[in-house]
This record gives C-alpha cells, sequence and structure tokens, in this order.
C-alpha cells in the first residue's frame, strides 16, 4: 500500500492544479480535463521523490515541481503567471524553512541571485534598449526557484534556462522565420531547468560542491 500512496499522491496533486487553472480561466485558457499531462507530472515528482528523498523533503519537491508545470502550462499559452501558484510556491519554501529543508541564509542568497539580480539586468537592459527582457512573472517565479533552490543551483538554473530558451528560438525559427522580435515565455524553461538541477544535484553532488569551493 506504501508504494501506491505516492502514485495516488501525485495523480490527485496534478489533478487539483488542472482544476485550478481551469478555475482561474487566464485570457480564457483552460486545460483539457481529459488530458492527463498534469497527472502524470504529478505522478512521477511524487513517486521520484518518494523513493529518493526523506519525507519531508520529497513534499516539497513534489507540491514545488506539480506547481511549477502548472505555472509553465499556463505561461506557455497566455505569456502570464497566475500570483496564485506564486503564492503557493512561496508558502511551500516557507514551509521548508520552518522544517529545516531549506536553511533560511540559503534561500535569501538565493532569491537574491533568482531574483534581484535578474531584476537590476532587467533595469540596466531597458535603461539602454527601452525593451524589457524579462516579465515581473519571471521574476516572481525566480524568488519561489532562488528560496528552493539557494544560490548555486539558482544560478545553474538561470543559465540552463536561458540555453534552452535560445536553442528553442532557434529551433522555431528554422521551421517557420526568423523574427527577432519574437517572444518566448520564459517560465516553462525555468521550470524544467529548476526541476533538471535540483533533480541533477541529487545524483552528482561532487560536481555542485565543486562549483560552491
Amino acid at each position: 500500500m506504501g508504494q501506491v500512496l505516492p502514485i495516488i499522491g501525485g495523480l490527485m496533486s496534478g489533478h487539483g492544479i488542472k482544476h485550478i487553472v481551469n478555475w482561474l480561466s487566464i485570457d480564457g485558457y483552460e486545460m483539457n480535463i481529459k488530458d492527463p499531462s498534469m497527472e502524470f507530472i504529478g505522478m512521477v515528482s511524487f513517486t521520484w521523490a518518494f523513493y529518493s528523498l526523506p519525507m519531508n523533503e520529497a513534499f516539497i519537491f513534489s507540491f514545488i515541481v506539480t506547481v511549477l508545470a502548472g505555472i509553465a502550462f499556463v505561461d506557455l499559452r497566455t505569456f502570464q503567471i497566475p500570483v496564485v501558484f506564486i503564492l503557493m510556491g512561496l508558502a511551500i519554501a516557507f514551509i521548508a524553512i520552518i522544517l529545516d529543508v531549506i536553511f533560511l541564509s540559503s534561500a535569501l542568497w538565493g532569491i537574491f541571485v533568482g531574483a534581484v539580480i535578474p531584476l537590476i539586468i532587467m533595469g540596466a537592459l531597458w535603461s539602454v534598449t527601452k525593451r524589457q527582457g524579462m516579465g515581473f512573472g519571471d521574476i516572481q517565479m525566480g524568488i519561489v526557484l532562488g528560496a528552493w533552490l539557494g544560490p548555486t543551483r539558482m544560478a545553474i538554473t538561470l543559465f540552463s534556462a536561458s540555453v534552452l530558451s535560445l536553442l528553442t528560438w532557434l529551433g522555431v525559427s528554422l521551421v517557420t522565420d526568423f523574427d527577432k522580435d519574437r517572444a518566448m515565455p520564459m517560465a516553462p524553461f525555468l521550470s524544467i531547468a529548476g526541476t533538471g538541477t535540483y533533480v541533477g544535484s541529487f545524483y552528482y553532488p561532487e560536481f555542485f560542491h565543486l562549483l560552491i569551493l
């Protein structure tokens, strides 16, 4: 029975996120209730976490990943990041700090790397080009990711997300046409990069330890 509980929890979590997305109905976007994508993401994240991580960390990872997935789906279709999901992510990070899953100092430095530095760069870019490279929703997402991942993993996440978005932009441009003004939603890449970085730090901790030294 214990082996089935993570699967059930993941399915329920993904299904719940889907209903929140449909309740928000941002710009009329709603997920097909029969589409199993969110349930699958929830099931995979819960199953991996509860077989690989201590209990408290497993809960934090599982819920954060499903929230990130919800953000990614909405941003991909609407170029908007729901504040509800940001608040949910912050609440999960706060609980993680209380449970000592995340150290407060690590969360604060992670927020500095994930939100403050990009905000400064965004302001400098706007002052020169009058173009906004990132949205404020992405900055809010950087707060959640930074608090969860800490400074080192957050820096890797930002770099990885930037590379992924650039490669995707090039791929889309090759298939369609080159448009230097084509906008790309950043949340899906941040979600994928953040989750991948966390999992990578679990399997290759020595590499991440070397980055800190």
